[in-house]
């Protein structure tokens, strides 16, 4: 019986990922659909990744592979899916354009990575002693995607070290391993390349985004003069999500990435920042028919998951009340 499993969320993408690698050779391909609940619980708790790579029942990796330059406020469309993985303690990749041309539109020309997700995964790591590698796709000189097949190389380089440190030290006993391999200097250093010579105003991404404020909860704008069960001594983050009606993409991976850059992580009761989501333009009559429809949606489940309270139009809510 074949040893890997292959999960995928594109066959297309399954079939590129069996090909890197000698050991993938013959594995198994199956759809997420089919995944036991060892994966369904762990790294597809949040949101599903690219591949998931099961050794039988127990994953071992996860890959989000993607063309599009995370920039704005896209950067934290993915950020849940690595997350996950980062909370299980299983070696992620991320892997991904640092730049790329995009076409069309009042926005046209090259694109640059928000440094907020390098920023974000680095803590992530810290907090949860995890290993989430990002890698460059490369561009081309006129910032175009590179499709041929040089563009796996490094994928193929983090194999080769992820199979040699698995098969000695298992998951998660290679995670911490990993963070010492000259591969991962690499990368690393080909990240602060891209930021030093490629970002106009590296300095913006060092303080917060227009949607989020931190500070005491008397200094909140959405928080006065409504009731509240927040420690005035602890500072809070709000996150003023401006969608019209509940959605996911890109706002719960955004309040997860924002978790882990400005609040401590997931964990609640660790929090030194309290994390509060304001929805100026969803009333709780809104959310609460959103909930009863669709309980365990991703728009209902991850909003839950991260946020200390939510601010609606009309009311103050505090986890794990709404």
């Amino acid at each position: 019986m074949p040893r890997y499993v292959i999960f995928y969320d594109s066959f297309q993408e399954g079939m590129w990922f069996k090909a890197l690698h000698p050991d993938l050779a013959g594995s198994v391909l199956k759809p997420f659909t089919e995944v036991p609940d060892g994966i369904k619980h762990t790294v597809l708790a949040y949101d599903r990744p690219d591949i998931v790579l099961a050794d039988g029942d127990e994953p071992i990796l996860v890959v989000e592979r993607t063309v599009e330059v995370p920039s704005g406020h896209n950067v934290g469309q993915r950020f849940a899916r690595l997350a996950a993985a980062a909370q299980h303690r299983i070696p992620t990749v991320y892997f991904g354009p640092y730049s790329a041309y995009k076409h069309g539109g009042a926005t046209q020309g090259p694109r640059y990575m928000n440094l907020r997700l390098f920023m974000a995964i680095d803590d992530m790591n810290t907090i949860e002693d995890a290993s989430v590698v990002t890698i460059r796709w490369p561009i081309d000189k006129d910032f175009e995607i590179i499709q041929t097949p040089e563009k796996d190389d490094r994928m193929r380089e983090y194999l080769i070290l992820f199979f040699r440190l698995y098969k000695s030290h298992g998951v998660p006993g290679m995670t911490s391993v990993l963070a010492d391999q000259a591969f991962v200097a690499e990368q690393d250093a080909e990240e602060a390349h891209f930021i030093a010579r490629e970002v106009a105003n590296p300095d913006q991404y060092k303080v917060p985004p227009n949607s989020v404020e931190i500070g005491p909860p008397s200094a909140m704008a959405c928080l006065k003069g409504v009731a509240h069960n927040l420690d005035p001594r602890v500072d809070v983050l709000v996150y003023n999500v401006g969608m019209r009606q509940i959605r996911s993409d890109p706002y719960t991976g955004m309040a997860i990435l924002y978790a882990y850059l400005y609040s401590g992580g997931m964990r609640k009761e660790e929090r030194k920042v309290k994390l509060v989501l304001w929805f100026p333009h969803i009333s709780l009559e809104t959310w609460r028919a959103a909930s009863a429809r669709t309980p365990h949606a991703k728009q209902i489940r991850l909003y839950r998951d991260v946020a200390d309270g939510i601010v609606f139009v009309d009311k103050y809510v505090p986890s794990p009340d709404f």
